[in-house]
């Protein structure tokens, strides 16, 4: 029997998966709290092997309360059932530890699929909030491989002849320009494209369309 509490700020809902569960023959509903310290004070006191957690309640809202149970009660199981689909929210959740993400317009079928789920160690996240998830990679990833910084037209010269392999004394003479200059300049390219070497620099540049 998988021992389930449910925490949400909303009695009504509360009330709807309690009824809704109860009718499952292998889930058991043993409480029910409106806000994280209620859901801490709960499992405090007693088993529970899977908490349905909202995110927006009171006093201590989800990401926090999940933070606290995963610290704390590593064995209990977090499934987050939410209003939110921002993938900053569920990234949230995740990183706090809960195993799974589920939306409130989810079905019974859903729902328990997922209880069971995370109850077994596995991580279960909704089609919708596992979409969001991708097109949130997939913005940030296209946005980095994108992104160019603002140069100086002797940052572009330095990053030119950084790419011909040139040494720093040559890039020197080059553009008849101090050795300390050279390497400001070299510093300055790293910070710019968030790199450590060279090598990152022109792998960078060159993924970007910046040298030929």
């Amino acid at each position: 029997m998988i021992r389930v509490l449910i925490a949400d700020d909303h009695q009504v809902l509360l009330d709807g998966l309690n009824t809704l569960l109860d009718s499952v023959q292998d889930l058991a509903v043993v409480g029910t709290a409106q806000n994280g310290q209620e859901v801490i004070d709960f499992v405090k006191e007693n088993e529970v092997d899977v908490i349905l957690l909202d995110i927006n309640m009171p006093v201590l809202n989800g990401i926090e309360t999940c933070k606290i149970l995963t610290k704390e009660y590593p064995a209990v199981k977090v499934l987050a059932l939410s209003m939110y689909e921002k993938a900053s929210f569920i990234q949230q959740m995740l990183k706090k530890g809960a195993l799974g993400y589920i939306l409130k317009n989810t079905g019974q079928d859903e729902l328990v699929e997922a209880i069971r789920s995370v109850y077994n160690d596995k991580q279960y996240l909704s089609k919708v909030v596992s979409d969001t998830l991708m097109q949130s990679l997939m913005g940030k990833s296209a946005a980095s491989r994108q992104y160019i910084p603002e140069m100086t037209r002797r940052e572009k010269e330095v990053l030119t002849l950084i790419a011909k392999e040139l040494t720093t004394q040559e890039i020197s003479d080059e553009l008849h320009i101090s050795l300390n200059t050279v390497e400001t300049h070299r510093k300055n390219l790293l910070s710019k494209f968030g790199v450590r070497n060279s090598v990152g620099l022109i792998k960078l540049a060159l993924q970007r369309g910046l040298l030929e």
